[in-house]
């Protein structure tokens, strides 16, 4: 694990890279899977935010996996498919802990070592085998373990995995990907990075991150993906709402994003479960003119007409359904 600088000491910086990203599947798998599909045109922007999907701060844990992956990734998905409701949080405990415990980077006993880090797809590993729980079973903000029985335990998880992980990161042009992924449906977007200093100066510059400062990159972070707009990425980050960027989000360069995200994973629910919310067109969103792709599409394609208006075009379904 890269050791993260003094000037970054508030911040446990311990994303490990993942490994065996060349077995990954991509996109191309995804459009074959009938998941995705590959659009001509896609919605000028997109914003995945929602009221009820509070910051939350990770404080001076070493704990990112688990925020980007529970809260950032997991939690909208299972809200939308009516798993849970929108005010539960899921344990970013368990994701974290049993990625660092299970992961192949270390033989030596770890999850009580706060800095010792884990990867995107050791945590994406642990939701697909086993799933997660909520924050009630198994809090962050406490020492005590689970009192349910193992088999109680799992069975409980169980109820809450993801289908499979796509990478999105893999081909030639990233920043169409992930708006090709969001454009479809398919929900935020799990990405790491080496934090630099333009990162850390986010509260200062109202959370723009435009140029990528690679000589002061320093240790990785998760975070996810939550939208796009014509020149920008929406980060959702972990370090709660007062203290880094525009009230916890960021909005990444299309030069930055490509230059610092250097994994980038999506995911897809099992084809039995349908999002529960109904299809609305084009609403405000915070600040700008958002597709809500937050509710249902209804497992149907979703195209942008000569006016801008969204229109359901019929078809194959698309998304995790």
């Amino acid at each position: 694990m890269k050791k993260h600088s003094s000037k970054h000491a508030k911040r446990i910086l311990n994303c490990i890279p993942s490994k065996a990203v060349e077995n990954d599947w991509g996109l191309a798998a995804a459009v074959a899977a009938n998941i995705a599909t590959a659009r001509k045109s896609l919605p000028k922007q997109i914003d995945l935010r929602e009221k009820w999907w509070h910051i939350n701060d990770q404080k001076d844990t070493g704990s990112c996996v688990g925020w980007a992956t529970a809260d950032g990734l997991l939690r909208w998905h299972f809200v939308k498919h009516g798993l849970i409701i929108p005010k539960q949080l899921l344990s970013v405990r368990f994701i974290w802990m049993a990625a660092k415990e299970t992961d192949e980077f270390t033989d030596t006993p770890s999850t009580f070592i706060e800095s010792t880090g884990t990867s995107l797809k050791a945590a994406l590993d642990i939701a697909r085998k086993y799933g997660c729980v909520t924050d009630e079973v198994l809090p962050f903000d406490s020492a005590r373990l689970s009192h349910l029985d193992e088999k109680a335990f799992f069975a409980t998880a169980s109820v809450m995995k993801i289908a499979n992980y796509f990478n999105l990161r893999r081909n030639a042009d990233p920043i169409q990907s992930w708006k090709q992924w969001i454009a479809n449906g398919n929900g935020p977007i799990l990405v790491r990075l080496d934090v630099d200093d333009t990162w850390m100066n986010a509260t200062a510059t109202k959370g723009k991150l435009d140029a990528y400062d690679v000589d002061s990159a320093d240790g990785g972070h998760a975070v996810c993906i939550v939208g796009y707009t014509p020149d920008r990425i929406i980060i959702r980050n972990s370090w709660g709402d007062k203290t880094w960027g525009d009230k916890g989000f960021a909005y990444a360069s299309y030069e930055y994003a490509k230059a610092a995200f250097t994994e980038a994973y999506g995911v897809t629910l099992s084809s039995g479960l349908k999002k529960k919310d109904a299809f609305a067109p084009v609403k405000k969103g915070v600040g700008m003119e958002q597709v809500d792709t937050s509710l249902a599409l209804r497992n149907q394609p979703v195209l942008i007409s000569a006016d801008e208006k969204v229109v359901i075009t019929g078809g194959h379904g698309v998304g995790n359904g």
